[in-house]
């Protein structure tokens, strides 16, 4: 007589998070059913589970209910190329990302036989595989066409063998060749918005100046790094304009006047906008 099939155990959270970290693209419930020999029954304690994990921030679903760790980029994105590193790399970025950290580094599978090389400013779309939490492989399906110029931010130098923009992001290990026609008069210490050049797979990758920003010693020039390393708009609507021209200044009607009291600030020590205080 054949012996009852013995069931396998359900997966602790632990062990279901472990799986979805390490799949290379999102899941759905049916594939971690059936990783773990979930059926019947347990498919409700399943759901209920997932359901958990994805209040504590430790899943999060996508498009067609796809289940990924949070942040990750879907299997299939619009990328575009932003450096080729010094080994020759070919790296790239998605357009599209909405959240406050960087994105995870992507790093392209070289072009079929026969197909042009990627470089800097094309945008391609791409199939994705997560390698781990912080890097991508992308490989290109098809080029798209308006290639969009990559830029970078940061500090013009002249060197003995001609300009170089030293980036002003941490993350960016190596320097830009800017040629004497690509300066535009930039001179030595300015900050400058300049747009990454194609090139070739190996060397210094060139960049043109489209923008002085002036000096580093210049009090904006903090202000003036975030804005444009974060593409946060600084020209705005004629109707956004009228409207903050017609505005008013408020009165003091109604308010608490509070002079006498010891308010004590708790602002960080460089905080130029004294806004958060306490009083006891």
């Amino acid at each position: 007589m054949a012996r009852p099939k013995k069931e396998a155990p359900f997966p602790t959270k632990e062990q279901i998070l472990e799986y979805i970290r390490e799949s290379p693209t999102p899941v759905g419930k049916r594939e971690i059913a059936r990783a773990f020999h979930i059926t019947g029954d347990a498919r409700v304690v399943l759901k209920e589970l997932l359901r958990e994990l994805e209040s504590s921030g430790a899943i999060e679903k996508g498009g067609q209910r796809r289940i990924s760790v949070p942040n990750a980029l879907p299997e299939v994105g619009v990328l575009v190329v932003t450096e080729i590193d010094t080994d020759g790399e070919v790296l790239a970025k998605p357009t599209s990302w909405a959240h406050e950290e960087p994105p995870p580094r992507i790093v392209m599978q070289p072009e079929k036989r026969g197909h042009p090389a990627l470089g800097p400013g094309d945008r391609v779309l791409a199939r994705l595989h997560r390698v781990h939490d912080d890097l991508y492989e992308g490989r290109t399906i098809r080029k798209l066409d308006g290639a969009s110029q990559a830029r970078v931010v940061g500090i013009y130098q002249q060197g003995r063998d001609g300009g170089r923009l030293r980036p002003t992001d941490r993350r960016e290990k190596h320097e830009y060749v800017v040629t004497a026609e690509n300066a535009e008069g930039a001179a030595p210490g300015e900050l400058v918005v300049a747009e990454i050049l194609p090139s070739s797979r190996f060397g210094l990758n060139q960049a043109r100046v489209v923008e002085r920003l002036g000096s580093m010693e210049d009090p904006r020039a903090v202000s003036l790094i975030a804005i444009h390393q974060n593409g946060i708009p600084t020209v705005f609507p004629r109707a956004a304009l009228e409207q903050a021209e017609r505005a008013e200044e408020p009165t003091l009607e109604g308010r608490t006047d509070l002079p006498d009291f010891p308010l004590v600030t708790i602002d960080g020590a460089d905080a130029r906008d004294f806004d958060d205080a306490v009083f006891a």
